[in-house]
Formats: C-alpha cells, sequence, structure tokens
C-alpha cells in the first residue's frame, strides 16, 4: 500500500514560519539577558578612584598622599599597589619603587590611603625647583563575591617644583603614556595587560 503525501497547505506555512520566529525571537532575548546580566556584573565590581585630589608636601622630603574609594558596588580584598616614580627625560632608573599591600577588605564608598615619601636629594642637588616627574600606579586586587581579580593602572605626572610652588599632579597625555608603557617594559618593571 502506498501512503499517500500531503501537500503542505497554507496553514501548515503559517505555523512553520510562525514557530521559527519565535525561535529567533527567544534565542535574541537569551542573547540580551546574558549581555545584560554580564554588564550588570562587571558593573558591580570593585573599582578605585581618587577620593580628592592627591596632597603634595614638600618640608624635608617630598611627600605624596592618594586617598583612594571603592566606588563599586562589590567590596575589593587583597588590594597590592605598585607605585613608580622616574624622571620626566625617561632616561634614568625610577627614583621610588614602593610596593604596599591592605590586610582589611575595602567596601563600597570606603577610602584607604597611599602615601609615597621621595628623598630630595634623588630629585635635584640643592636647587629650588625640582624637574617633572611621571608616577604610574598599579593597583591589583580581588572580589570575593565574583572570585575575579583586577589590574588597575593609574598614570600621573608631577611637574615638579617652580620657582618655589609645588605643582599639582596632572593626569598624562596620551602620547606620554605610550613612552611611559615602553620606558616600563624596556626596564621590566611592572607585569602589563
Amino acid at each position: 500500500m502506498l501512503k499517500k503525501i500531503k501537500k503542505p497547505t497554507w496553514s501548515t506555512f503559517l505555523v512553520s514560519g510562525s514557530t521559527a520566529v519565535f525561535a529567533i525571537i527567544s534565542l535574541i532575548s537569551v542573547f540580551i539577558t546574558i549581555n545584560t546580566w554580564q554588564t550588570q556584573r562587571e558593573a558591580a565590581r570593585p573599582y578605585f578612584s581618587f577620593k580628592e585630589s592627591p596632597s603634595i608636601q614638600l618640608t624635608h622630603d617630598v611627600s605624596f598622599e592618594f586617598k583612594f574609594v571603592n566606588v563599586g558596588t562589590h567590596p575589593a580584598t587583597e588590594l597590592t599597589s605598585k607605585t613608580l616614580v622616574f624622571p620626566e627625560n625617561l632616561q634614568e632608573q625610577p627614583i621610588l619603587i614602593d610596593t604596599y599591600s591592605v590586610v582589611n577588605d575595602i567596601p563600597r564608598d570606603t577610602a584607604t590611603s597611599l602615601l609615597l615619601h621621595l628623598d630630595p636629594s634623588q630629585l635635584y642637588p640643592a636647587a629650588p625647583d625640582l624637574d617633572a616627574h611621571y608616577i604610574v600606579i598599579n593597583l591589583d586586587y580581588r572580589d570575593p563575591i565574583l572570585k575575579e581579580t583586577y589590574h588597575q593602572l593609574i598614570f600621573l605626572k608631577w611637574p615638579g617644583v617652580n620657582h618655589g610652588h609645588v605643582q599639582p599632579l596632572i593626569h598624562m597625555e596620551a602620547g606620554e603614556k605610550n613612552q611611559v608603557i615602553q620606558y616600563i617594559q624596556n626596564r621590566d618593571l611592572l607585569s602589563l595587560p
């Protein structure tokens, strides 16, 4: 016995077409949901920003105080920093390589300070002015909720002391940043991502 093959009808095409459209819409919805979840997850991670402008004191030494605040939703743990200070000419070795670790967790909206002290004899030989220097701060910390480690680099420039006036810290320009990264890589001072 031979079975008769039914010809597809317009209702069969309609049902098949609507099923395909619903499948595509479902895939798009899943993609959007996953993308939104990843964005929200990244927005909740710990992230450090300056609480206020870094302060500079010029007494018997040069002192910098950086106050960082965790602006992320999640706390930060295992915060370590490695700070490099080197002359703007990028020809000499760093005058300071400082490492620092914070033992306690740093919850949201909580500040922590980083203090640096520079020996003035390394900066200048007894002149009233100081040359410009670059400061690079590498922060490494962990998110205990997401169980991920984050790296954050901060590139600053200190114009030094001009006519007895201590100049404020400024952010590095893009062209300077590329030269500084090359300087750091040539001397193997930091592991850059």
